[in-house]
């Protein structure tokens, strides 16, 4: 995946992660790179990239949760 497209996804995952969760983007972006799923976004071998935001975002809300 072009990283260009990468980040714009990367993006909209921390946008709907910051108005599912109810806090601020920048808090929503700490949260985010704090997690396993982020890292894991990163590397194509997983593939999260073909995922759609909705799933990654459940996916760090259920990480975050533990």
């Amino acid at each position: 995946m072009k990283d260009y497209i990468l980040y714009r996804k990367i993006t909209r995952i921390i946008m709907q992660l910051s108005e599912e969760l109810q806090i601020p983007p920048k808090r929503a972006l700490l949260l985010f790179y704090g997690t396993t799923t982020a890292a894991q976004l990163q590397d194509p071998k997983y593939g999260l990239q073909l995922m759609s935001d909705t799933y990654i975002v459940n996916d760090i809300k259920a990480e975050l949760a533990e």
